[in-house]
């Protein structure tokens, strides 16, 4: 079990980057699959798929308690979330990440780009899990034992709901998702651009693309100004 909960522990660490080589590496290795008819509707699915994803994460962690659900590089749990979604399941957090990454390589519309990183993403969540739960034990005892009782790891079961806790804190989903939504938006365009010049040999829409860019650049370097002055 060491082994499992050391790479757990290093997972975790770098669990912010570890997708991205991932996602990059069967983007390269697999050509997106032209549709036709069907790449709008495989476009907007796969937005709305990573869009559900952010918003799993938007619960979680506006409604969470200071010093949890953060993003930081090591383990850290200032209290015990167990009310609002992490009611209906433990992990919401990484359920809300798997969405996102899919939802990205669901536009690739690749079938075997989509089972590579799903594979790799339920492979790395596991040993996070099991690292994230250890350290719970230790810190919480019986009270995490108790939870996890109740609630599931990864399987949402709703006839537990309990109200939130905590007041929703916008502010906080602000300045902690702003990398998320930021990177999965650019990944977004990205790709887009990449089947453009793969399926016609040209990007068509370049300034609209561009002007995207832009607009998400901004915004994301606005919100990160503004961060850096409540600090």
């Amino acid at each position: 079990m060491n082994w499992k909960l050391n790479l757990g522990n290093f997972l975790f660490k770098h669990r912010s980057f570890t997708p991205l080589p991932v996602i990059l590496t069967v983007f390269v290795l697999f050509k997106p699959s032209n549709l036709e008819g069907y790449n709008i509707y495989i476009n907007i699915g796969g937005l709305m798929l990573s869009m559900l994803g952010e918003f799993i994460r938007i619960m979680a962690v506006g409604f969470s308690f200071e010093g949890t659900s953060g993003r930081e590089s090591y383990l850290r749990a200032e209290n015990l979330n167990t009310t609002g979604i992490y009611s209906v399941v433990r992990n919401p957090l990484y359920i809300g990440n798997y969405f996102m990454f899919a939802g990205l390589v669901a536009v690739f519309a690749n079938y075997y780009a989509l089972i590579i990183v799903s594979v790799f993403l339920i492979g790395q969540y596991y040993f996070v899990i099991l690292a994230e739960e250890n350290y719970l034990k230790n810190e919480y005892a019986e009270s995490f034992a108790e939870y996890c009782r109740k609630v599931k790891r990864v399987v949402p079961v709703f006839n537990g709901y309990r109200k939130n806790r905590n007041p929703f804190n916008l502010k906080k989903v602000i300045f902690k998702e702003n990398d998320s939504v930021f990177n999965m938006l650019l990944m977004f365009i990205l790709v887009l651009v990449y089947k453009e010049r793969v399926f016609y040999g040209t990007i068509q829409h370049a300034t609209a693309f561009i002007g995207a860019g832009a607009v998400l650049l901004i915004s994301y370097i606005i919100v990160k100004i503004i961060k850096k002055r409540n600090v």
